[in-house]
């Protein structure tokens, strides 16, 4: 019975021990782990540029589609492919047998019309003269005979009116180039038949000195300014060959297929190194009109919903949406509620959340 007493003695000395020690412990507080410094970039407006490449397309300063004008065979031939031809030079001469007589026809018929018209005007001038004495010539008679030289001298400004006609007609057999030139096409040889309907193309000339090359710009870049007025470009035949070309003209609309503006550049090709139909690769040197902003690449966090940098208000992170621009090799263009001097963090992330204090690294 005594040692049961012990035992619960003891047993009750432990819980109250227990128990005493229990209250007078203090519990620990869990520390949150210190956040790493982040570095600060402080925004300041400056010139924004980008390095645009693009390709585009060399076409000739002039391009003329020779057609024959009147249907005939083709009689002679005076340049082919590749001829380097003057303005008003003959290309071909085409025959036209029936357009011969028909002029031949025309000029007699004009000659007949002006005897004709010689013949009742001198006539109407000896009954003029004549009608000087009283009673010699009727008034009636006299009228009769100035309409009839009236008419005769209608019908011979109408037979001169056609006999031109029919000349100007018998021009059109002889085919001459529109301007100085290359010729690059030709589609008929010496017996071939040819009209005047357009089917048939008889040349191609162009004007190669100076050539045109057509870039189509991105809508975005529509604002933008040339460094310049300047672009350099190369092509696949002149491998390692830099050429320059002015900016000379915009289309000063945007396609609604492919959202671009073309923009026309002029190269002299005196030397007649390039040609039309190639490709040029181009680069431009573009630049905002105004000041802006650029950050880098990690300042900007993309999520599914929002793009945004994370601004430094009073020591704690405030997320700012942004909308990004040009992008080149190491920045990205910005633009939001932002002004000059706001500091941003340079590799911000979504776990940086608004509100959150965050130590400046120095």
């Amino acid at each position: 019975m005594k040692a049961l007493h012990t035992y619960l003695g003891l047993g009750l000395s432990l819980v109250l021990g227990a128990c005493g020690s229990n209250g007078n412990k203090t519990p620990v507080a869990t520390v949150a782990p210190a956040k790493q410094p982040v570095e600060i970039v402080e925004l300041k407006a400056g010139k924004v540029s980008n390095k645009l490449s693009l390709t585009g397309e060399i076409i000739p300063n002039d391009r003329a589609n020779i057609y024959a004008r009147t249907a005939g065979y083709v009689k002679d031939v005076k340049a082919d492919i590749g001829s380097t031809v003057s303005k008003g030079q003959v290309l071909c001469i085409l025959d036209a047998p029936e357009l011969k007589a028909g002029e031949a026809q025309s000029r007699s018929n004009s000659q007949g019309a002006y005897s004709k018209f010689l013949s009742s005007k001198s006539i109407y001038s000896r009954l003029l003269k004549a009608s000087k004495t009283p009673g010699a010539i009727s008034d009636n008679e006299l009228d009769i005979a100035r309409n009839q030289m009236k008419t005769d001298s209608s019908a011979y400004e109408a037979s001169k009116a056609a006999n031109q006609a029919n000349h100007a007609l018998e021009d059109y057999l002889v085919i001459r180039s529109p301007f100085n030139g290359v010729v690059t096409a030709r589609n008929i040889f010496k017996g071939d038949y040819v009209d005047n309907t357009g089917k048939i193309l008889l040349f191609t000339v162009e004007d190669n000195s100076l050539l045109r090359i057509q870039v189509p710009v991105p809508e975005a870049y529509n604002a933008t300014k040339i460094e310049d007025n300047q672009a350099s470009f190369t092509v696949s035949a002149l491998p390692g060959v830099v050429f320059k070309a002015n900016l000379a003209r915009k289309s000063e609309a945007i396609s609604s297929d492919t959202r671009s503006e073309t923009w026309e550049f002029s190269f002299p090709n005196q030397k007649k190194q390039l040609k039309p139909g190639m490709f040029a690769q181009i680069t431009l040197n573009v630049d905002r009109p105004d000041p802006g902003f650029t950050v880098p690449y990690k300042a900007v966090v993309t999520t599914q919903e929002r793009k945004f940098v994370v601004k430094l208000v009073n020591g704690k992170a405030n997320w700012v949406d942004v909308k990004t621009g040009f992008t080149g090799k190491e920045k990205v263009e910005i633009t939001g509620e932002l002004k000059d001097g706001d500091k941003l963090v340079k590799q911000a992330n979504e776990e940086m959340k608004e509100g959150t204090i965050l130590p400046v690294k120095q």
